[in-house]
């Protein structure tokens, strides 16, 4: 059922757990549909000071400002939402482009579902499927060319319905400066506070965000294990390289079987990080959401997989991470307290205190509507 008037369609059930756990529902219902007020990026401090980067932005004429609690983090204002008259060609776009646009980034063929007929130069304006006006721009290529090949820029977005600078046009996103990151996943690394002589095991790995933050407050001292599906590994290898961090041991395979592909890390870390997929219900801006009360349920049965794993892999006194871009209690407290009956403990000296979000119990929660931040969740534990 649609909710609160909108766009999402979720189950009385999990409409029930998300009242409870993050509501009042109906105002974190709107507040999925709209981005943060912050556009945050990581610096990259292996190759550039925080300081530098900020001159070298104001140079180029931006104004960024330093996170209250995470130095390495910076943030632009989102502005909007701006009002323009939309007309032209209209051009369907898939979900995930659809929401990309919304925040204002251009349109790449791979995510057009149909459009109107259209030449390059044409004005058109860009809907998700579910008919949302997200954006307007003009064409560079004509509809016919942008089928023909499949792949690149269609349309200059020059209306998006928010605006922040663009992550990939910053000065030096190329050489590896920085990297766009949610200051809630930042979070991550922060309270582990890895130290340069740990053997840390991310079992979750790509894109790249959690361990190369991890990467970048241990050292090269540190011994890292990235790990993810081969089909992710080799992104997740680009990134790393780009962001100067090739000392990280990159592994493609079924992460929930590491001991036994590799016995001699049985009990021998000292943090393992373990953001699974999950119902994604944090993430924003939407469009559009619809989910069901059982699709929590089934995530939750596969992100213990990965905890169990984690016990594995953890010496005595070894930290694990257990974070997720969702709300539901299935997906997080629910987790915690299996985990709690498995044997951990909860760890609360966090290596920083957040100033945002709220303590459950069993863990730390953002919700954008209570910390202007993407949703989120995660707990420290520690195997004794």
């Amino acid at each position: 059922m649609r909710l609160c008037g909108s766009h999402i369609d979720y189950d009385p059930g999990l409409a029930e757990d998300l009242d409870a756990s993050s509501g009042p529902l109906c105002e974190l219902i709107s507040s999925l549909q709209k981005p943060p007020p912050r556009l945050y990026v990581r610096v990259n401090t292996l190759k550039i000071s925080v300081e530098s980067y900020l001159k070298l932005l104001r140079d180029k004429g931006l104004e960024f400002h330093v996170d209250e609690d995470i130095p390495e983090a910076i943030w632009h204002p989102v502005e909007g939402p701006l009002h323009w008259e939309f007309k032209g060609k209209r051009v369907v776009a898939d979900k995930f482009a659809a929401e990309s646009v919304l925040m204002g980034s251009d349109l790449y063929a791979p995510g057009i579902v149909d459009a109107e007929d259209f030449e390059a130069g044409d004005e058109v304006y860009i809907v998700a499927p579910n008919g949302i006006v997200v954006g307007g721009g003009v064409a560079v290529i004509s509809w016919r060319e942008a089928r023909e090949r499949g792949q690149g820029l269609v349309v200059r977005n020059t209306k998006p319905i928010y605006r922040a600078p663009r992550v990939r046009d910053l000065p030096g996103w190329e050489e590896g400066y920085i990297y766009g990151q949610s200051v809630t996943s930042m979070y991550v690394a922060r309270a582990l506070s890895p130290r340069p002589n740990w053997l840390i095991v991310d079992l979750t790995a790509a894109p790249g965000g959690k361990v190369s933050h991890v990467a970048q407050l241990a050292g090269r001292g540190s011994r890292i294990i990235a790990v993810d599906r081969p089909s992710k590994v080799e992104k997740l290898r680009e990134n790393l390289h780009k962001l100067g961090m090739d000392w990280v041991k990159v592994v493609g395979a079924d992460s929930r079987r590491l001991t036994k592909l590799y016995p001699s890390l049985e009990s021998k870390a000292d943090a393992v990080i373990v953001d699974p997929p999950c119902t994604n219900i944090g993430v924003v801006p939407k469009v559009y959401d619809r989910k069901r009360l059982r699709e929590a349920v089934a995530a939750s049965r596969y992100q213990w997989s990965f905890v169990e794993e984690a016990w594995r892999l953890l010496k005595r006194g070894g930290l694990l991470a257990y974070s997720t871009c969702t709300l539901t209690s299935l997906e997080n407290e629910f987790i915690v307290e299996r985990a709690l009956e498995l044997g951990f403990e909860l760890h609360w000296e966090w290596g920083v205190k957040p100033s945002r979000g709220w303590s459950t119990g069993l863990g730390w929660r953002w919700a954008p509507h209570r910390s202007g931040t993407p949703g989120f969740f995660l707990a420290l534990l520690v195997k004794p």
